[in-house]
C-alpha cells in the first residue's frame, strides 16, 4: 500500500521544509523511491534542493489543488508533499464531497488508490502549532491517517506547551507517535542551498569543508533512525 506523506505544520518557520528535504535525502539514501510535491510556492525548499526530482504546484489556488490530486491519484508509490505555511487551508479543500473544482473527498480518493495517508506534523515550542494540530486532527480521515508529530529542536527550549497539552494526548489515544529532529548547524543548511545539494549528497559534496561533512551524515543517520522508528524507512 503507498503512502502520501504530507509534511505539514500549518505555522510558518516551524521547521516543515526542513524536515521535508530531510525527509526526501533518508529516502534516497535508503534507496526507496518516493514522488515528490512541493507544494509551497513562496519557500519552494524542495525544489531548490532536488531540482528535476519535484513537481511543483501553489496548493493556495484552485490549479494547483487541482494538478496535486492528480499527481497523487496517479503515482505509482510513495509520495511526500511539502505543505505550504497555512497549510490547513489546503487541506480544508480535501474534507469535502469533491463535487466543486478544487475540493476532494480525500477518504474515498485514498480508498480508490489503496493508500494511507502520513501527517509529519512539525512543531516548534510556541503554542500556536498546537492548536494548528488540534484541529488538524479532526480533519484527515481517521481510520486512513497515521500520525506523526515532528519535534523539532532548532531550538534548545522544553515542548512544555506541547507535553501539557490536551492535543498531545488525543494524539496519542489515537495511535499518533512522536519523534525528534534534532539542530542541524545553521551553516551546513546555508551552504546547501548555495550548493543546491540535498542532505544525502552534501555529505560527499567536493566543496563541502570536512566538518560540515561530519555534521550532514550525523543529521541524516539520526533523522533516518527516528523514521525507522516510526516505519516510514526500511531498516
Amino acid at each position: 500500500m503507498k503512502r502520501i506523506i504530507f509534511v505539514h505544520g500549518d505555522k510558518g518557520g516551524v521547521g516543515k521544509t526542513q524536515c521535508a528535504t530531510r525527509t526526501a535525502a533518508a529516502f534516497e539514501a535508503a534507496g526507496q523511491p518516493l514522488d515528490l510535491i512541493d507544494g509551497d510556492a513562496k519557500n519552494p525548499g524542495v525544489d531548490l534542493l532536488f531540482g528535476n526530482k519535484v513537481r511543483c504546484m501553489d496548493l493556495r489556488k484552485t490549479a494547483g489543488m487541482e494538478t496535486l490530486f492528480e499527481a497523487i491519484a496517479n503515482a505509482h508509490g510513495d509520495v511526500l508533499i511539502d505543505m505550504p505555511a497555512g497549510g490547513s487551508d489546503a487541506t480544508a479543500n480535501m474534507q469535502m464531497d469533491g463535487s466543486a473544482e478544487g475540493t476532494i473527498d480525500l477518504g474515498l480518493l485514498l480508498q480508490e488508490i489503496d493508500a494511507r495517508a502520513v501527517v509529519l506534523f512539525v512543531i516548534d515550542q510556541s503554542i500556536q502549532p498546537i492548536f494548528a494540530l488540534r484541529d488538524e486532527l479532526k480533519s484527515f480521515p481517521p481510520e486512513q491517517t497515521d500520525w506523526i508529530v515532528v519535534r523539532n529542536h532548532f531550538q534548545d527550549r522544553p515542548f512544555t506547551n506541547f507535553e501539557n497539552s490536551i492535543t498531545k494526548n488525543d494524539l496519542l489515544e489515537s495511535g499518533g507517535q512522536i519523534i525528534d529532529m534534532t539542530r542541524l548547524d545553521p551553516a551546513v543548511v546555508e551552504t546547501m542551498v548555495t550548493l543546491q545539494c540535498s542532505l544525502d549528497a552534501f555529505s560527499t559534496h567536493p566543496e563541502a569543508s570536512a566538518i560540515h561533512k561530519m555534521r550532514a551524515r550525523a543529521a541524516m543517520r539520526l533523522w533516518s533512525s527516528e523514521l525507522q522508528k516510526v516505519g516510514l524507512l526500511n531498516d
